[in-house]
Formats: C-alpha cells, structure tokens, sequence
C-alpha cells in the first residue's frame, strides 16, 4: 500500500509573547519606587526583582529543548509498549490519519479475518495514556473481501480524513470511500457509487491533481487488464473529483498509453510551473515522468527528461536535496543494469534536477550498496535539510543530511536496532510537529511505534 509523507513538516519553534512582560513596565515600576513613596522603597523592590525572577522562569521554561533547538541530538525511540495495544494479528496495512479533531496523529491499520473478508480498526490518540489502548479509544468496521491498499484524505473537506480501500473479489477489484463522521466512525454512503476500476489495481493516490480544491483519485498497478484479459493501454486510472461526493473516469481524457509494469508513484511538481507532476516507478524497465499540463491531463515526457537508465527499481521519493529550490528524485532498485552502473555495488541513485524538471543521474557511494526496498524523506532533526530513511535487505539505514548533496549514515545512533522492516507511515503522535514513525516489523508485520525525539 502506498506510504506517503510531508517531506518537509514544519518546525516546532516556543515563542515567547513579549506583550504581557513589556520592558516599559518594568522601568515604570522601577521609576515609581524610587521616587514614588521613599517609605515602601525596599518593598517594591522586592517586589521587583521577584517578578524578573518570574520573568527569566517563564521564558526559560518556554524555550523548548525541542528537535529543532537540538539537531544532533534526534533519535527515534521505541515507544511500542507505552503507545499501542497489542496486535493479535499480523497487520496486513496501516497508515496515520487525522480520524478527530483532536491534536495528535491517529492510527488506522486492517488485519485479514479469515472467511470474513477484513477488519478495519480504527485507534484514536489520547496522548500520554496511547493511541486506542482504552476502552472505547478504539473502533472496528468489517469489510467484505480483501483490501489489497487503503489510502486517506479529506475527501468531503471537512477537515478530518476519510477513507478510499481497493478490495479484492474472485473475478475483479473495486474502490470504496469510506466516510468520517468526524469522531472515528467511518461509514458508506449508498447514494456514491465509483466508477468501476480495472482488474489489477493495487494502489491509489490522492491529490488534487487539476487544483480545483477537491481530492481526486489515481489508480495504478503492475499490469491492468481488459475485461476481455488484454493488457490495458493506459496504465492508470484517474478519477475526478465532480463535487457532491461524485467522482467521473476521466482516463481515457487526462492519462497516456504507458507500458505496464508500475510498481509505485511520486508525485510532486517537478517542472515548477505550479502543477503536480507524476514520476512512474518501474519493476523491470525505464521509470517514466509524466508532466501536469495544468488542468490535470498527463503527457510522457520521459524520453526529453529523464535519462536512459534500465534497473529493477522498487520505490521513489522526493525532496530538495541539493536545496536549489527545486525537487529532485531518489530512487531504490534490487539491481541496476550493469551498462548504467557507475559503480560495482551502486542500487540507489538521486536524479538532479537542473530546475525546468530534465533530470540527471548523481551517484553517490553513501547511498546503500545491497537491494533496497523502500525509500522515505523527511526533516527528521528540523534543520531544513532533508534526511533519508531507506530500507534495504539488510535492515534500515538512517542518513542524515548535513548539506548540499552531503551525508553521514547515522544509523546505530538515529535509530533502534530491529528486526527486517517492510514499510512504514509516518505521523505526529504528540503534536510537537516532527515525523514519527511506525513500521511493520518481522515475518509477521507487526508494529512497532518509534517516536522522534532528543536525548
């Protein structure tokens, strides 16, 4: 299922009011003392001083020994025990969702229930007492089938997250939303009926690709079939959002003829012209750009943009990572063509972005040199740099950005030793506006909660 993350969250930075302890006050209080009533002289000065004294507490108090204050000091700890009920279940998906309105990430993941399709559970952030360890901070929905991905986002825009599943049955798939009702209770809407999506979709994005404010939907897969069996020529599906809680496939309008073999999606702008642009990440070939033309139809610019590179690529993700102002692309593939290596053990790789979106290949050694699977960037330690979380055969590897282009693997001191991780989400749990981590850990997926935080 696909794992998308705020590639830059913000920083939480304590400011102080200064209003309510305004300087003046203090010299007036000071003058009046002195020349005011000599009798009760050595009593407003006591006065006085204690209120510095309060003063320099509250700020001190106030400025926060925060991620922010403190990069070198971040680290991921694992908060399993104190945060998350215990799983019975291996989890088969889960993500981070706003399901109240309530600070704090919560949670959604699903479990298949044999002979009775899948079980949604829905855990709501209480803060210092977890996330749906409670009674009643839970919430379970049973679905028909299997859902083979589950993706969330303010569909109906009333500010807390809904729900869109792609499930599985014996002769097709089919898409859902599920609707919040603003409390963690998620429902369907008979009225709403999807277009119906083509066999061999396993994942959807979300975003508001014609930037109308609405979500729309787009559905991608290894290989799309007709219902007569035939390889579909477009590779995607794009549903657009017509208001009302309607949506219309617009596929055949708005997405090219593409090969198949997509295995995962990274959208961003690429070319700065305002509109989201799509980057198509390929199993067994060449990944493919396709370029917004701002009204939402995609064109395949792969041949003028991206260069000829043949690998078994697994996943993308985006940032500013030589900090130019525009975003670049790094790539994790269980192999690269031998041809296109430009070194003997290279599998990840950035594509530089030279700022009208054409794109270059930029090796660098940091990177892994063993398959790697997934790849997340975030501004884990809050100094505006981006960072990097890849997950490769060997485990995770953590690299800190430091600066242009440059970085150091931080894993032993970033992050807790653990067993093989498959894929993970990432959300605040205590509102402090750094990314925390949850991951499906082991043979079993089951999960483990890493919070972000200073020694």
């Amino acid at each position: 299922m696909p794992s998308k993350i705020i590639n830059a969250p913000p920083k939480q930075l304590m400011q102080i009011n200064i209003k309510n302890f305004p300087i003046v006050r203090f010299y007036s209080i000071v003058w009046n003392a002195l020349f005011h009533g000599q009798k009760l002289f050595f009593q407003r000065l006591a006065g006085t001083l204690l209120m510095i004294f309060l003063i320099n507490l509250i700020f001190g108090c106030s400025k926060k020994r925060g991620i922010a204050n403190q990069p070198s000091q971040q680290f991921f700890q694992d908060v399993t025990t104190k945060y998350l009920p215990t799983s019975k279940f291996p989890l088969q998906g889960v993500t981070f969702a706003r399901v109240d309105r309530n600070r704090g990430s919560d949670l959604v993941w699903f479990v298949p229930t044999p002979s009775k399709g899948t079980k949604i559970k829905v855990l709501i952030n209480k803060g210092s007492s977890g996330i749906g360890r409670e009674k009643g901070d839970s919430k379970v929905k049973q679905i028909p089938g299997n859902i083979r991905s589950l993706a969330k986002g303010d569909i109906d825009r009333d500010g807390v997250d809904d729900l869109v599943l792609i499930t599985a049955h014996q002769k097709t798939e089919s898409a859902k939303i599920l609707f919040n009702n603003g409390k963690g209770y998620f429902y369907s809407r008979f009225e709403l009926k999807l277009p119906s999506i083509r066999k061999g979709i396993k994942n959807i994005d979300l975003f508001d690709l014609d930037l109308d404010g609405d979500v729309d939907f787009l559905f991608t897969g290894r290989k799309l079939l007709e219902e007569n069996g035939k390889i579909n020529r477009r590779q995607g599906q794009v549903f657009i959002n017509i208001g009302g809680g309607q949506f219309k496939d617009e596929t055949n309008l708005l997405w090219p003829e593409l090969p198949s073999g997509i295995m995962s999606t990274s959208i961003a702008d690429y070319n700065q012209d305002g509109y989201l642009d799509v980057f198509l990440v390929y199993g067994n070939s060449q990944n493919r750009l396709l370029i917004n033309n701002g009204v939402g139809k995609f064109f395949d610019k792969t041949d003028l943009l991206l260069p000829k590179i043949i690998d078994k690529s697994t996943h993308a993700d985006w940032a500013d990572f030589d900090l130019d102002g525009d975003n670049d692309l790094l790539v994790t593939n269980k192999a690269i063509a031998k041809r296109y290596l430009s070194y003997s053990d290279e599998t990840c790789y950035f594509l530089e972005n030279d700022g009208s979106g054409r794109f270059v290949k930029k090796s660098n050694k940091i990177l892994p040199g063993v398959p790697a699977y997934r790849v997340y960037v975030l501004d884990a330690n809050g100094t505006g740099i981006p960072d990097i979380i890849i997950l490769t055969e060997n485990g995770v590897r953590y690299l800190v950005g430091e600066e242009k282009w440059g970085y150091s693997m931080e894993t032993k001191k970033r992050f807790p030793k653990t067993s093989h991780v498959r894929e993970m989400t990432f959300g605040d749990i205590n509102g402090d506006g750094f990314l925390d981590i949850l991951g499906l850990v082991g043979k079993n997926n089951n999960p483990k909660l890493w919070l972000n935080r200073v020694k």
